[in-house]
Formats: structure tokens, C-alpha cells, sequence
């Protein structure tokens, strides 16, 4: 008997061992191979978001930078011809600066450097004179910028250029280090007059990253086209290494990707992304060892504890075991008498546990059963089907919504939408103040909130008598929301119904009194019947524009699309037109864009998230129109793109062109057109690509820009100087001379004399 039982225990013992050991084993052999590159690979695909990220922050606050220098050119008030021969020029300069003074987050200072008068025009309103830049105290003091080598390059530079981030000593001799990015105006131009300089913190650029992520914990690098090296986090000992130069010149093969790098015998991850907009590289490292030093961890205590865990099983095993040596005759006792066996004679021990399990199965299918059928309705769900015209008549509700405490006790029933415009998390507490406000409803009216199908949206149905004021009582509960939870509601009233069909009605108007409140971004509550519709004809007039739109996208006529998209703008943005008439032309008009950018690029994940976001379904009308402007400019990008452009239309081939010709007459963007083989409008979005500025703009400040040496040097007259410069006739010169300086020639003329 010992000897049975003893093998019994053991083989039991065993048995529940290697049942136990099997799956864990299969577990660690699976998960300690697998884990760390699986790590290794979360960590590539995090670094390589971080970093795209913070490239397309970059991209949004340098935009500014590289458009400032064209918005001074078109601004007509600054006359930097005028500037070094009228003291109220330069006061104009500097009142004019003061209004680009509305980016403090991203730029420091921005210094407009007037050559011909020597002095620097900031945009806080200031004015400093080249000599406050050669030493610390008043102006700006690069430490390894010698004066006078930067005022040469300032005199004498013709395009844009970036300094690395370096040592900059300030007013009150407060050192900072400083990214300096320097822009010609106008940007392209011969012997132009002056020139931008923009300053940005390194700093700031260092905390723009870490908004980004604040888990990011390795170092970035900023490097331009060249591979000069911009911005860093830390200065770091492997930064100045051979190994780290050659491993970034590298990474330019490719426009983004993630590897690991052996940099002085360490292990790196590497993240690189390239710019788009003006071709900077952005780099981030972080050690491997790092990386992987929580997982290991990890792994060393999950061996730690399957050990412990094991020893425990093994003890509770025997234990359990010695206690009761023969568990399934004990199981077998307890299956018969609990149950009616149906042929015990013919069932063995198996049998009937088999049996025994089959019988509890079913009796727990039963109970289920049992139990699902007695869940209660969810009220809510009661309210839903109400308002969306489930039940034919009020027996038929009443009968599913009395065991629940559901009724209405007046005549009339309204409903009531309640949107928030509020983040994720926000409507809860609305939610909950409105369910509290369920148990103290003023008396001739009674109701319940309740969730809608939209996140940002509460359904309010409620009973009252024909001489309740719901409008007043809605108004204090918005104001009482606002001062409770610190969000502001919008709120449509439906009309009131006395039938199921009536409810369903009065909901469809709350939403559409809501979304009215919503697209005019007003916070108030408005009744249905207060809509005001005026009755246009916007059908016709939107279906022509839209016939419009889509056949100049066909012919791919760029200022056509332009000019039709800013009607139909024009259009839903006038006071006049209809919410729900704004939605549906917002939903054609982008349809038609997002088809016509299909055409260009099929399979653009970029086309895939604007259509995505497009389609969303809460947007005031100046979220759609600017989505409408995006993808226009989009569109007509690609179309500009997709015409063949002149494989000799350079800058030095235009500017030697124009040189040649630019004083004739009949000199026009026609012909300098033709010369390249381009269309006229090809040749104009590159000629503004290429040169920083359209082309009549160009040649007007060209033709005057001569007319004022011959004005200064001959008595000729005007209409002799006209003829000289490519003006066909004295007034054509007259107009535009006075468009460009501020003055006609005649009163230049005398004032020079």
C-alpha cells in the first residue's frame, strides 16, 4: 500500500511539475532571444518619430524666417533708397519694424542693416549704428565674428546663409549663444540695398526638442546642406570624433532612417531626418546601453522570481498531494452522488468525471441564460432609441421603460443637444453636473441627460407643460456649467412633439440649431425656429463655381483654380449663408481638390491624414477654410510641379538675361518666357521660386533702381530716362517710380539737387 501510494505521489508530483514547466520554459526560450532586439526596434521607431517631429516643429517656426525678408520688400513704407538721404525715412524703418515684433517665442531680435546710412534697425523699434557691434555693451557682440569681417559679409551678400550657433554677447554684457541666419533684400538681387539678420537662442531650439518628448533622453544634432554642423544639445566628447563625421556625411543617402552606429567602441541608436523645406539634417543619438538597462534589469528579476515561483509551486504541489494522495477517486465519490450517472455500470472513473464536467457545463450555460435575461435595459439606451424614432407609438416605449423608472408626465417633449468644445476627459464633468441637475428640475418640467453617440455631446429629453419657459432655464444651466466646471456649452432647442415621430423631429432640430451655433462660433442657446433662412439662389451659384473648379483643375490652370477657390471661400464665409448650406460646400468643394490631388500622387500617406482630418465632423467655418486653402495650395503645387520647367532657366541664366534685355521696351515676361522654353505661368512660379520675389516686381525695382543714377547724374528728361530704362511711355515710368521710392521723379530730382 506504502509502495503504491508512494509511486502514485511521485508520478503526480511529476506530472504537475513538467504541466507547470512546459509553457514557461516555451515562454523564456521564446521571450529572452526576442526581447532585446524587439527593444532595440521600438526604441529605432521612437527615436525616428521624435525626431521627425521635431523636424516639422522647426519647419513651422523657421517658415517665418526664410518669408520675413520678401515681406519687406512688399512693404511699400520702407524705402531703403530714401533711407541715408531723409532722417524721416529712418523713422518710418523703425516704426515699421516694430510690427514684426510678434514671434518672441521662437526669435530673439530680428536687425534690419540699412547699407547706405550704417545702421541696424531692430525690431523692438531700435536703431544702432555699425559701431555698436564692435564691442560688448550695446549692440550685439559675436565673439568669433570680427567686426569688421561681418559687415563685409553683410555688405556683400547675395543669397541666404545660416551661421552655426556660437557665442553672442548682448546688451548688458549677457552671453548667450546665438543661431544667426542672414538673408539679403531682396533676396536674390544685385547690389541690394540691405540685408536681414534674424537671431534665434540656441536655447530655444534645445527646449523645443525636449516639448517634444520629455522621455527623450539622448543628444541631437542640427546640420546644414553642407554638413556644418548648426545646433547640438551636449557637447559631447564623440561629436568631434572622426567616427561621428563620417557616420553623419553617411547618413545623407538616404532623406530618414534608423540604425545602430559603433561610435569610439560604443553602440548607438541613430535617427536621421531631412528637411524638405531648406535641407537641414536633424540627428539624435542615444546609447544602446542605456536603452536596454530596464529590460535587463527586467530580465534578471523575472528569472529571480520564476525561481521562487517554482519552489513555492513544488512545496503547494506535495503538500497539496500528501493531503489527499488519490484526488480523483475522492472526484469520482463526489461525480456520483451529485449526479445520476446514466450507465454506471458500463463508465469507468474517466467516464464519469467526463460526464460530472458536461453537466456543470450545461447547468453554468443555463445560469447565464438566466442571468442575461434579467439585466436591466441601460436607461440611456431607452432615450437613444427613443429620439431616433425606434418605438411607433408611446405604449410601445412605455411598456420596455416602466420597470425601469422611465416616464413622462406632460404633454410635450423637447429635445435639447449640449455640445462642448472641450479636450478628452472634459465632458465627464458636464456630464455629471447635468445627471446631478436631473433630481432638482424646476417644477413643470421633467427630464433626463444622457450621453450622445458624439464625445462632446449631451441629449437632454424632457417633459413640460405649454407655459414652461425651457429657453430661460437652459440659459441659467449654461451659465451655472460655466462657473462649475469652466466650460463653455452651446445649446439647440427642437421644437416640442407630443409623439415618439415628434421627439425624433424636435432632436434633428436640436442638432441642426447646434451645429448653427457651432459653424458661427457663437456660445448662446438657440431655438429651432429662430434660425433665420434666407432664401439665395446658393445652389446654382455654388454648382457653377464647383463645374468651374473642376475643369480648370483638368486644364491645370493654376490662377484659375486659385481665383475660383477664393469665391467659393467668399462665399461660406458670408454672414447670409446657411450652416448646413456651409457644410455641404465645404464637404463638395474638398472632394473635388482631394480628387484632383489623387491624380498627382496615389498613394501620398500625407494625401491619406489631410483626407482623414478633413473629413472630421466638428469645424468652425475658419478651420474650413483654411483646410480648403491647404489643400488648394497643395494642389496647385503639384500642378506647377508636374509642367516641364527649362533645364537652363538658373538664376546666373535669368539674371544674365535680364541684364542683356531687362532696359527694352518690349522686354516682357512673354519673352524672357519663351527664351526658356516655359509657359507663362511656369516661368513666373519659377522666376518667384528662383529669385525671392514675382517678376514685375523685380523689373520695376531694376528699371528705377537705374533711373535713379540717371535722374542723380544727366539733366535728360524724363521721357528720355524712360525710353532708357524699358518704359514705353512717361507716365507708365512716372507711376511706377512714385510705387516704388514714394515720390515722382521730378520731386526725387529736385530734392537731389
Amino acid at each position: 500500500m506504502k509502495k503504491n501510494r508512494f509511486n502514485l505521489l511521485a508520478k503526480l508530483l511529476i506530472s504537475y511539475i513538467l504541466v507547470l514547466l512546459f509553457p514557461v520554459i516555451v515562454i523564456l526560450f521564446y521571450y529572452y532571444p526576442n526581447s532585446t532586439e524587439v527593444v532595440k526596434q521600438k526604441e529605432m521607431d521612437w527615436n525616428a518619430h521624435v525626431t521627425a517631429q521635431f523636424m516639422n516643429s522647426m519647419d513651422i517656426f523657421t517658415r517665418y524666417v526664410y518669408n520675413l525678408p520678401s515681406e519687406l520688400v512688399n512693404n511699400q513704407e520702407i524705402k531703403l533708397y530714401l533711407a541715408g538721404d531723409d532722417d524721416y525715412q529712418r523713422i518710418v524703418i523703425a516704426n515699421e519694424m516694430r510690427k514684426y515684433n510678434a514671434t518672441d517665442a521662437f526669435i530673439d531680435n530680428t536687425f534690419l542693416y540699412v547699407k547706405s546710412i550704417g545702421f541696424l534697425f531692430a525690431k523692438t523699434g531700435s536703431a544702432y549704428s555699425i559701431h555698436d557691434f564692435e564691442s560688448p555693451g550695446v549692440g550685439y557682440y559675436y565673439e568669433n565674428w570680427p567686426h569688421k569681417a561681418m559687415f563685409e559679409e553683410l555688405n556683400n551678400l547675395t543669397s541666404s546663409t545660416v551661421r552655426p550657433a556660437e557665442n553672442v554677447i548682448v546688451s548688458g554684457n549677457n552671453r548667450t549663444r546665438m543661431l544667426t541666419f542672414l538673408s539679403p533684400l531682396p533676396l536674390g538681387g544685385l547690389n541690394s540695398p540691405g540685408t536681414v539678420l534674424i537671431m534665434v537662442k540656441e536655447e530655444t531650439i534645445i527646449r523645443l526638442m525636449k516639448s517634444v518628448s520629455e522621455a527623450f533622453t539622448g543628444d541631437f544634432f542640427i546640420f546644414d546642406p553642407k554638413g556644418n554642423r548648426l545646433v547640438a544639445s551636449n557637447e559631447t566628447s564623440y561629436s568631434h570624433s572622426s567616427e561621428f563625421k563620417d557616420m553623419v556625411s553617411g547618413l545623407g543617402e538616404h532623406r530618414s532612417g534608423s540604425g545602430i552606429y559603433q561610435i569610439n567602441g560604443k553602440s548607438f541608436i541613430v535617427s536621421h531626418e531631412v528637411s524638405d523645406k531648406n535641407g537641414w539634417k536633424y540627428v539624435t543619438l542615444m546609447a544602446v546601453s542605456e536603452t536596454l538597462q530596464d529590460i535587463r534589469l527586467i530580465q534578471r528579476n523575472t528569472v529571480v522570481l520564476f525561481i521562487l515561483i517554482l519552489l513555492l509551486e513544488v512545496i503547494v504541489i506535495y503538500v497539496s498531494i500528501r493531503k489527499n494522495y488519490h484526488p480523483i477517486k475522492g472526484l469520482v465519490h463526489f461525480a456520483k452522488n451529485l449526479f445520476t450517472v446514466r450507465e454506471p455500470s458500463t463508465m469507468n472513473e474517466i467516464d464519469t468525471i467526463w460526464y460530472a464536467l458536461d453537466q456543470l457545463s450545461s447547468a453554468n450555460s443555463r445560469l447565464d441564460e438566466s442571468v442575461k435575461s434579467t439585466l436591466p435595459v441601460i436607461r440611456d439606451n431607452l432615450l437613444f432609441e427613443l429620439i431616433c424614432d425606434r418605438y411607433p407609438t408611446w405604449d410601445a416605449f412605455q411598456k420596455e421603460a416602466d420597470p425601469y423608472g422611465v416616464c413622462f408626465n406632460y404633454s410635450h417633449i423637447t429635445v435639447v443637444v449640449l455640445s462642448c468644445e472641450t479636450k478628452e476627459g472634459g465632458i465627464e464633468a458636464v456630464a455629471e453636473y447635468c445627471r446631478m441637475e436631473e433630481n432638482r428640475l424646476p417644477e413643470g418640467l421633467q427630464g433626463y441627460f444622457f450621453n450622445s453617440i458624439y464625445n462632446q455631446e449631451i441629449v437632454f429629453v424632457g417633459s413640460h407643460n405649454t407655459i414652461f419657459q425651457l429657453k430661460a432655464y437652459l440659459c441659467v444651466l449654461q451659465q451655472e456649467l460655466l462657473e462649475r466646471t469652466g466650460l463653455r456649452t452651446l445649446i439647440g432647442i427642437g421644437t416640442p412633439g407630443q409623439s415618439p415621430e415628434g421627439a425624433h423631429l424636435s432632436y434633428l432640430q436640436a442638432i441642426r440649431a447646434a451645429e448653427h451655433l457651432r459653424v458661427r462660433n457663437q456660445y448662446s442657446v438657440l431655438v429651432f425656429d429662430e434660425i433665420e433662412v434666407q432664401q439665395t439662389s446658393a445652389v446654382s451659384y455654388f454648382a457653377e463655381q464647383l463645374q468651374s473648379l473642376e475643369l480648370f483643375i483638368l486644364k491645370n490652370d493654376v490662377p484659375s483654380v486659385e481665383s475660383v477657390m477664393e469665391r467659393i471661400i467668399a462665399y461660406i464665409g458670408h454672414d447670409g449663408t446657411p450652416p448646413h448650406m456651409v457644410r455641404a460646400v465645404y464637404l463638395n468643394t474638398v472632394i473635388v481638390i482631394f480628387n484632383g490631388l489623387q491624380r498627382f500622387r496615389q498613394s501620398d500617406q500625407s494625401l491619406l491624414q489631410l483626407t482623414s482630418v478633413s473629413y472630421l465632423h466638428r469645424y468652425t467655418i475658419e478651420q474650413m477654410i483654411d483646410i480648403m486653402r491647404e489643400s488648394c495650395c497643395k494642389l496647385c503645387d503639384l500642378i506647377r510641379s508636374s509642367q516641364p520647367t527649362s533645364r537652363t532657366a538658373s538664376q546666373n541664366d535669368i539674371l544674365a538675361f535680364i541684364e542683356g534685355n531687362g532696359m527694352y521696351p518690349e522686354f516682357s515676361l512673354q519673352l524672357i518666357a519663351d527664351h526658356f522654353s516655359m509657359s507663362i505661368s511656369g516661368f513666373s512660379y519659377h522666376f518667384k521660386k528662383t529669385m525671392g520675389q514675382n517678376f514685375k516686381e523685380y523689373i520695376d525695382q531694376l528699371r528705377i533702381q537705374k533711373s535713379i543714377v540717371l535722374l542723380r547724374r544727366s539733366d535728360e528728361t524724363l521721357e528720355l530716362i524712360a525710353q532708357q530704362v524699358g518704359y514705353s511711355n512717361t507716365s507708365s515710368f512716372i507711376r511706377s517710380f512714385k510705387k516704388v521710392v514714394g515720390i515722382t521723379p521730378g520731386q526725387y530730382r529736385d530734392s537731389n539737387k
